[in-house]
């Protein structure tokens, strides 16, 4: 009960010098907070927003066609493939990935699957990626929440903010 008070506390504490950034190829918005700001150089052109803080921390979304039409929710794609298969796929990207947790989110009333895990960084630290994947409007919507796990603390309110305000237009 009292991490939830302070996630909420610390939420609130976020509203003010917030930012929104909307998309207007793909539809959707979300607030970040004063301190983060907007990547304006992305190499990569499925990237629409790339919201950092300075400190090695970001979040990510990436808009991309859905090569698989027939499944209608990120929950279909995801469904039959293990943790032990999912970081085979993690280990060949970033080295070992150790998977945390694995469900489903509605986010503004779209299903978004999540996967959560600690990937290598510098020297012995990790980065935790909280990852969230939807099909939407037949395009695969993916955001990725990425923190270095020294600054766990202080980017769990940040995200939420971002997470909580996230709404297609």
């Amino acid at each position: 009960m009292f991490k939830l008070f302070t996630l909420l506390l610390f939420t609130t504490l976020y509203v003010n010098g917030q930012t929104k950034f909307t998309s207007s190829k793909s539809g959707y918005s979300f607030v970040f907070p004063e301190g983060w700001y907007k990547k304006e150089k992305i190499y990569n052109p499925d990237v629409e927003a790339k919201i950092i803080d300075g400190k090695g921390n970001s979040f990510v979304v990436t808009v991309m066609p859905n090569p698989t039409p027939e499944f209608k929710t990120a929950s279909q794609m995801m469904k039959g493939l293990t943790n032990q298969e999912l970081k085979e796929q993690f280990d060949g990207l970033h080295g070992e990935t150790t998977i945390l947790k694995r469900g489903v989110v509605y986010l503004d009333g779209v299903e978004f699957y999540y996967i959560f895990m600690y990937t290598p960084f510098e020297g012995r630290l990790k980065l935790l990626h909280k990852q969230y994947a939807a099909i939407y409007k037949n395009k695969i919507i993916s955001i990725d929440a990425c923190a270095i796990e020294t600054f766990i603390d202080e980017t769990t309110p940040v995200f939420a903010l971002m997470l909580n305000t996230f709404r297609f237009n």
